[in-house]
């Protein structure tokens, strides 16, 4: 049975990531800088807090512990600066593969080539083939219900850090 000590040293990262998360959007929402120097920051105050943290309770931890915190913590912290990259990786990553592809590509050929509807007909392509949704005809659905969760889940995190595609 896990004592109450060691339920706070498990703990201690995924609530350092929710606060610094919380942090960021306020950051965020009164600074005008760019979002991932604001996601920087309040992850690098949040690391600070916790190293002060240890320091306060070292008498009751062991160097396991204390390394288990920092990297659980950067590790929840790489997770969550992913999750928020998602939008614009994918973006920068399909330019990147075009002008590779083309060995130098001009502005007016990627603007052709990265039209709206080819964009639509590419991704409705991989949804079928990857079985995230069923064409028959005209009609498209949805092959599980569980997608719209991570939908709901996507728009929320675009929303909540003002990504506009």
């Amino acid at each position: 049975m896990l004592t109450k000590f060691q339920i706070i040293i498990i703990s201690i990262p995924f609530i350092a990531v929710l606060i610094s998360s919380i942090l960021f959007l306020f950051i965020q929402i009164f600074f005008s800088k760019k979002y991932l120097l604001n996601l920087l920051i309040s992850f690098f105050l949040i690391f600070i807090l916790i190293f002060v943290f240890v320091y306060k309770l070292n008498h009751n931890l062991n160097d396991r512990q204390i390394f288990y915190l920092f990297f659980a913590y950067l590790c929840n912290s790489f997770i969550f600066m992913n999750l928020i990259q998602v939008p614009i990786s994918s973006l920068q990553v399909k330019l990147l593969r075009m002008v590779s592809k083309n060995k130098g590509i001009k502005e007016k050929k990627i603007n052709s080539l990265y039209d709206s509807n080819r964009i639509f007909e590419e991704r409705l392509k991989t949804f079928v083939n990857n079985g995230t949704v069923k064409k028959k005809n005209s009609l498209i659905k949805l092959n599980s219900k569980k997608i719209l969760i991570f939908y709901v889940f996507f728009k929320f995190v675009k929303a909540l850090h003002n990504v506009r595609l």
